[in-house]
């Protein structure tokens, strides 16, 4: 299990400040858990939050809206038939093949604003 720490610095105006950060390298397996560690001061009515791969296609792994709250994510995708249906009540873990891209906006400026580790069990 590889362990990945994505630390997101904002800058600009206190409820307004944004930040982009990425996993220092590509990862490659299954993405099993994300923990995503939020400032102490950042604040919870105006941050959002989004973590996909960086290149197309994009994968979207979390999103959140207005909220500072330290939270475990364990992102799934639902299985699918050969025709692309749904298969019910059959999840998996999404593939990952690339670097990871934190996204953060709406925060106060903070070095950091929020810490993500990504826990990838690889292949």
């Amino acid at each position: 299990m590889r362990i990945a720490k994505i630390e997101v610095v904002t800058t600009g105006a206190d409820g307004s400040a944004t930040g982009t950060a990425y996993s220092t390298s590509p990862l490659s397996g299954e993405l099993v858990a994300l923990k995503v560690d939020w400032g102490t001061t950042a604040p919870a009515g105006t941050s959002d939050i989004a973590i996909t791969s960086e290149k197309s296609p994009t994968i979207t792994y979390y999103t959140k809206d207005n909220a500072a709250t330290d939270v475990w994510v364990y992102p799934v995708v639902q299985s699918t038939d050969n025709a692309g249906g749904a298969v019910a009540d059959q999840y998996q873990h999404y593939p990952v093949v690339d670097r990871l891209k934190v996204v953060v906006a709406g925060c106060n400026a903070l070095d950091p604003a929020v810490t993500v580790y990504a826990f990838v069990r690889e292949q």
